[in-house]
């Protein structure tokens, strides 16, 4: 479970000392001890679930089991300048199933440069590759192959 370790302090702290007020309100002298170790108990317990709930994403083993395994990159060349992240998504999910897309832009200009790269499912690469490969997408045929390691040379 992916929380913030921010908001997981303010959670403990907060309930730490609620914990504490209520506690050491009952008799100040005898109980103190007693009221840190109460109130840490209970932030110990319930900050956690509290903190969780600020969290909307999954744990990297709850998508592997929701997405079906490991994943792969594959490199997508000749895409349209106009496409986003959101269109080449929706594309290709008509055929494999997309984990993420990454498309390149010109660090200078802002310009996308015409390819990305894309996360499938593993199971998923070489269906990509037959089923997209010199497909055409917004008037451009598509380019797709194995994204290769960027120490890779040919």
């Amino acid at each position: 479970m992916k929380v913030g370790f921010i908001q997981c302090t303010i959670v403990s702290v907060v309930i730490a000392v609620i914990g504490y007020v209520v506690f050491s309100s009952l008799d100040m002298e005898t109980n103190v001890p007693l009221a840190i170790a109460a109130s840490l108990l209970i932030s110990g317990i319930v900050s956690p679930y509290i903190a969780s709930l600020f969290s909307s994403s999954t744990s990297g083993v709850e998508q592997e089991q929701a997405t079906g395994g490991e994943t792969a990159t594959l490199y997508v060349g000749n895409l349209p300048y106009k496409a986003n992240e959101d269109a080449v998504k929706e594309y290709f999910s008509g055929f494999v199933h997309v984990q993420s897309v990454r498309l390149m832009k010109d660090r200078r200009t802002g310009k996308r440069k015409g390819y990305g790269f894309i996360e499938v499912v593993t199971t998923d690469v070489d269906k990509a590759i037959t089923e997209l490969n010199d497909k055409i997408f917004l008037e451009r045929t598509l380019k797709v192959r194995p994204a290769k390691e960027k120490g890779d040379e040919e």
